[in-house]
């Protein structure tokens, strides 16, 4: 991949993308991902992402249970990293712009995240837009957390101990879910990980403006599109739960932030760390350099992503211990 004179690009990061490219032109994927429906693009991720799922890291143990919903079954993946019990748990979310991704898609960094935090991920198979609009995934996560908590033993997790985390907007659904279990009462929720969440919906910050093009991967088009496939209308662009930024974020946990150095998203992950250190809350903002968005699925070449998952699950273990 080409840079500019004041753009440094992590020489693993090269490396990946040329191997991106060569998946692409193997399996003669469309390169401009924007003009896809969402059934297309659904299946050019999981294509593109099987060859960086393969060596996942081994677990102890891989139980798939489905929680009942209140308009649907919800299947959820619980990945033990040991036999140890019972273990911490870090629900997580999936990213693809609320339209596309799996528990496929981003399979190697879940094991990854469970290993390096000794917490079981229960990965959780949310509905997808636009069949599926805002706010359903976060009334699925919701049904999930209410799941676990209510029981612990048979799932081997300590309910005491639960974090929310994803990647893009698979973040977002778990800051709109945090959001949402407040405003219902107490929220069992210790802490927040967040991968280059989706907090805005400003697509003129300067890192929509220095990197939207699509040259980067994540473009300003993509999360147009995403966001008009996502939400139900005009009103939900003010709705907190869909729109982080725009609500009272003084009640929410200790909250860790990892953002891509080369990513659209970048500034969303700025704003966020300043406006939850103005209220008073614990966050830890760090910027991985050179990297772009959607980095966290690239562990079998490029290090800085299992760096940022072992600097991630560090926090996330720490916090939910000492409750």
């Amino acid at each position: 991949m080409t840079t500019d004179n004041e753009t440094w690009v992590d020489p693993d990061m090269q490396l990946a993308f040329a191997r991106m490219t060569e998946i692409a032109r193997e399996h003669d994927l469309p390169a401009d991902r924007s003009q896809l429906t969402p059934e297309q693009a659904r299946r050019r991720m999981e294509i593109d992402r099987a060859w960086w799922n393969q060596e996942r890291p081994e677990l102890a143990r891989i139980s798939d249970i489905t929680v009942p919903g209140s308009t649907q079954p919800i299947p959820v993946r619980l990945l033990y990293p040991s036999t140890d019990t019972p273990l911490p748990v870090i629900v997580y979310l999936h990213g693809g712009g609320w339209v596309v991704g799996s528990l496929e898609t981003h399979a190697r960094g879940m094991h990854a995240l469970a290993i390096a935090a000794n917490c079981v991920v229960a990965a959780v198979d949310y509905s997808l837009a636009p069949e599926r609009k805002f706010p359903s995934a976060i009334t699925e996560v919701v049904e999930v957390v209410d799941h676990i908590t209510a029981n612990p033993d048979d799932l081997g997790i300590d309910a005491r101990r639960i974090a929310l985390a994803g990647d893009s907007a698979g973040a977002n659904i778990a800051l709109g879910t945090e959001l949402h279990l407040q405003d219902r009462g107490a929220s069992p929720v210790g802490a927040l990980g967040l991968i280059y969440p989706v907090t805005g919906c400003d697509f003129e910050t300067e890192s929509y403006r220095r990197f939207g093009s699509g040259k980067w991967g994540l473009s300003k088009a993509e999360m147009q599109a995403f966001f008009e496939h996502y939400l139900r209308g005009p009103e939900d662009y003010d709705d907190p739960r869909a729109v982080p930024i725009k609500g009272d974020l003084s009640r929410l946990p200790p909250t860790f932030v990892a953002a891509a150095g080369l990513d659209v998203l970048r500034d969303d992950s700025i704003q966020l760390d300043a406006k939850l250190r103005a209220a008073g809350v614990p966050s830890t903002l760090t910027v991985y350099e050179g990297v772009t968005h959607g980095f966290m699925t690239l562990t079998r070449m490029v290090p800085k992503a299992q760096t940022m998952i072992d600097d991630l699950a560090g926090k996330l273990s720490t916090t939910l211990r000492g409750l």
